[in-house]
């Protein structure tokens, strides 16, 4: 049981940045995973290192979980989750990752851009991470921010402009 906000705010730091360790731990492992089936192994994986297919619908779901955790599942149902939208994704969940990092003062590898195989791989991960950061008055102000400077990107891309 809870009393005070205090103690509530420093499980969610503990939590957040419990994610943080997870995600980080998963990010070094995702580069390998998310180029299975696609480019040579040791390759660099990039936005454009992924051939920009569209999704399948159960991809197309996943990166939908995401997005609604970023910004609400009440905007993110009404997106096409097409390979632009999933770009644009991409980039959003890399730069709430990189922000998280700087507070969490965790090192990552130098380069990573979640792809879309790297989305849908940990969609789940990163769906939790997202909705547990938001709660979080310091980590929040990461999803907030890609939220906001990714918002009219992933809606153009979904209407294919």
């Amino acid at each position: 049981m809870t009393t005070g906000s205090g103690h509530r705010r420093g499980r969610g730091t503990r939590i957040a940045v419990a994610l943080t360790a997870i995600l980080v731990a998963t990010a070094m492992a995702g580069p390998a995973a998310a180029t299975a089936g696609g480019a040579p192994a040791g390759a660099p994986v990039t936005a454009q290192s992924i051939a920009m297919s569209d999704p399948t619908p159960e991809e197309q779901e996943q990166l939908r979980a995401i997005a609604g955790a970023i910004w609400t599942p009440e905007l993110a149902v009404g997106w096409n989750m097409n390979a632009e939208v999933a770009d644009v994704l991409s980039t959003a969940t890399g730069e709430i990752l990189k922000c998280s990092e700087a507070f969490a003062l965790v090192p990552r590898p130098a380069g990573f851009v979640p792809g879309l195989g790297y989305l849908v791989n940990y969609w789940k991960n990163l769906r939790d991470y997202f909705l547990a950061v938001k709660s979080d008055r310091t980590y929040r102000a990461c999803v907030v921010t890609a939220a906001a400077n990714y918002r009219s990107p992933i809606e153009m891309a979904s209407m294919g402009i």
